[in-house]
């Protein structure tokens, strides 16, 4: 990349923070998730990455619709947690990639499911390694089976705020923040660090169950 390239990031990045702030909040990702275009779920520390995954997983099959999610091999996934959220597990396709294939492999595997046009949500755990930019355009690929199949992407990355996003594909890319734990519950805010798909507002915060394993956690 660039110095250029990185400078137009950041100030995009900015831009995006200030008229972000002076929106009110609107609805949350989960009813916002646009279709054919990538999203990408960024953060580091205290973030809700997961947690906001699987929210538009619950709104995806709420409309009768298949979710496949990628993640590396002994990922982060915990079946109780999910089912405890209300994550319909029937309907829902974990795929475990290997370490050893690198971080390409689940963009490839991902690229596989979505390209079945089975699927109205594909999320891809990139939150371990990106692919290198060196790689084949492996963005401009999924972008490709999005506009044919009409269908979700969702990218975990773990890119703090002021870092560029993973790659100038990306329509819009957010950092959601958990809060304090209250009675089994956390909110969650987020940010909008890349909005290049027009939201009309910003997005509004959440409270979901908190796994089992944070409720140990005040």
């Amino acid at each position: 990349m660039t110095s250029g390239t990185v400078e137009a990031e950041v100030i995009e990045l900015e831009a995006t923070l200030i008229s972000s702030s002076s929106r009110s909040a609107g609805l949350p990702l989960s009813k916002l998730l646009p279709r054919a275009r990538l999203v990408e779920v960024s953060g580091q520390h205290a973030c809700a990455r997961t947690t906001t995954a699987v929210s538009c997983v619950i709104h995806v099959q709420a409309r009768n619709e298949l979710v496949a999610w990628v993640q590396p091999k002994d990922g982060a996934l915990f079946p109780p947690d999910l089912a405890s959220a209300g994550v319909d597990l029937d309907t829902f396709i974990a795929i475990h990639v290997p370490h050893d294939r690198g971080p390409f492999a689940l963009v490839r595997a991902a690229e596989w499911l979505a390209r079945s046009g089975a699927f109205g949500l594909t999320v891809i755990d990139l939150t371990d390694a990106l692919p290198p930019r060196s790689s084949v355009n492996w963005q401009g690929r999924l972008q490709g089976v999005l506009r044919q199949y009409d269908g979700r992407i969702l990218l975990l990355t773990s890119n703090a705020y002021e870092e560029p996003s993973s790659g100038p594909l990306v329509g819009l890319r957010i950092e959601p923040r958990r809060g304090p734990l209250r009675a089994d519950r956390f909110e969650v805010r987020s940010r909008i660090l890349k909005d290049k798909v027009g939201l009309a507002t910003g997005l509004a915060s959440t409270k979901p169950i908190a796994p089992t394993g944070l409720r140990g956690f005040r």
